[in-house]
């Protein structure tokens, strides 16, 4: 037996008990005897690298295994590990390829080491990540344009996209969870935890902890849908006391607003942005808008009844509405409210699939003049058109740019009304405002999504109308894109030319598609 052999032996023994500082001795001893295998070298770069913390002085040994054993991925994986160790990834990654290369898929022992190697290989990958290394500021910097969800899923991915978009509620709790250095400075940067979103998980701690993350500055207040109201009337009282000012934005159901309205929003206070919904039951809301700041309004199968001058929608930018007209179709109160919407910017009108409309007759709608002059985005999805003949026919959108029709029927008719310039009667006691002409407007983008419509009336629609248009966007039609692109080929379409996406073109038969390509 080798003279170095009993030291070996006892060190493996003495490292199986942890003890180390005598494994080394031992180790060491047997190596001054004269053992020059490498598993004797690669235990004691084992001990000093894993067990007492010195990896300078373990990468010797390590390089003296792959010396003795150059064919074997053991000395490599070694000296990866210890390069990780010592911060260095650059070598640490070739080390993890030679080690790579030197194992054997038709050895069975090689098993274990290919799965280290795979596990360095990827803590190696997540600490040669370069945003971890950012200055706190840069990295703060891109938690808070993360944060913002894109306003147009138009223009989703874009700088404009993101202008004015929403919070994502989430990103303060997903970032702290990525790595220590993520969480330290996501703990440090109080705008990504200004969205408070209330569940029935414990409401008035989570509220006390993010006033304190944020120093009491709740910008947006989310409750989710099903929570029990005596949680959340536990939690309220939190939020008056803990938050320094009530948040801007509000997105709940009608019977908690009216718990909110009551409690952190004196009259005249409110929210800037309201987002409310339904709660399962039929309920007319009563909110009182009059002064009280609101910009934007979402109201998701909640109704209002649209008469009183509380109800006035005069700073109003953006408004949404989900089921509107459930109130006995009471379109002149609707169109005397949008009527005064005169910083209206965007509206969404959106009818519910099931819901039966009996519109106002036109003639008892006193309203037949209003100018929308600020109205650059305008979406309405299943709106019938006589409903929509009656309401919009007495609107002017002389800066429109943005228009979704969805499960619209008569498109080109919408269009018209939509796209018609009137002048509001000379004299007061005229009901009927005149039509002045068709002009070209200023819609730069159309889609069209499950609309019916006559092709030949939509070319000449869009050449007469929509010389600006700069996206047209149809999808839903069908085997209908066919006369379509043969007109949009054709030489009359040639005025209404612009980039385009058609959704059915894939089950196209017709031979027009080139054409128009290679036109634009």
């Amino acid at each position: 037996m080798a003279s170095w052999k009993p030291a070996f032996d006892s060190a493996v023994v003495s490292f199986r008990e942890r003890k180390y500082d005598a494994a080394l001795t031992q180790v060491s001893e047997a190596i001054r005897q004269g053992a020059d295998r490498a598993n004797v070298y690669d235990l004691r770069a084992n001990i000093l690298s894993e067990c007492l913390g010195r990896p300078k002085e373990a990468l010797k040994d390590a390089k003296m295994v792959i010396k003795l054993c150059p064919e074997a991925p053991k000395g490599y994986l070694r000296a990866a590990q210890i390069f990780v160790k010592l911060g260095s990834l650059e070598p640490a990654s070739k080390m993890a390829e030679h080690a790579l290369k030197c194992t054997s898929l038709d050895n069975p022992k090689h098993d274990s080491i290919r799965q280290s190697i795979t596990a360095l290989q990827a803590e190696i990958a997540r600490k040669s990540c370069h945003v971890s290394k950012l200055p706190i500021e840069l990295l703060t910097l891109v938690f808070e344009l993360a944060s913002i969800l894109p306003v147009d899923e138009g223009n989703s991915g874009t700088m404009q996209g993101y202008l004015g978009g929403k919070r994502n509620p989430r990103l303060g709790y997903d970032v702290s969870r990525v790595c220590r250095y993520w969480r330290r400075a996501a703990l440090e940067y109080p705008p990504i935890w200004r969205t408070l979103v209330l569940g029935n998980r414990k409401p008035s701690g989570k509220v006390q902890l993010w006033a304190s993350r944020t120093g009491g500055n709740i910008e947006e207040l989310i409750i989710r849908p099903g929570i029990h109201r005596h949680l959340l009337k536990e939690a309220i009282p939190d939020i008056v006391k803990h938050v320094t000012s009530p948040p801007r934005i509000i997105r709940c159901s009608a019977e908690e607003w009216d718990l909110l309205q009551e409690a952190v929003y004196p009259k005249p206070t409110g929210p800037t942005e309201l987002n409310i919904t339904a709660d399962g039951k039929e309920r007319i809301l009563v909110p009182h808008l009059q002064g009280t700041g609101l910009q934007s309004l979402a109201l998701d199968r909640v109704f209002i009844p649209w008469v009183g001058d509380e109800h006035s929608f005069c700073e109003l930018k953006f408004l949404k509405l989900i089921s509107p007209f459930l109130m006995n179709g009471n379109h002149e109160g609707f169109v005397e409210r949008l009527a005064e919407a005169q910083n209206l910017e965007t509206l969404i009108v959106e009818r519910d699939p099931i819901q039966l409309i009996t519109p106002t007759p036109a003639d008892q709608i006193r309203i037949t003049y209003a100018g929308l002059a600020n109205l650059r985005f305008l979406e309405l999805v299943r709106f019938p058109d006589d409903a929509l003949q009656i309401v919009f026919s007495r609107f002017d959108f002389p800066l429109l740019e943005i228009l979704h029709l969805q499960s619209v029927s008569k498109a080109c008719a919408s269009l018209r009304t939509i796209r018609r310039r009137l002048s509001p009667p000379p004299d007061p006691d005229v009901m009927e405002a005149e039509l002045v002409e068709l002009v070209p407007s200023a819609l730069r983008t159309l889609r069209l999504r499950a609309c019916t419509f006559d092709t030949k009336d939509l070319v000449e629609t869009l050449g007469a109308q929509c010389s600006e248009l700069e996206i047209l966007e149809i999808s839903g039609a069908g085997m209908e894109i066919n006369p379509l692109l043969e007109a949009l080929a054709g030489d009359r379409g040639a005025a209404v030319i612009c980039p385009y996406s058609f959704t059915d073109i894939n089950g196209s038969t017709s031979q027009k598609p080139r054409k128009i390509a290679d036109s634009q």
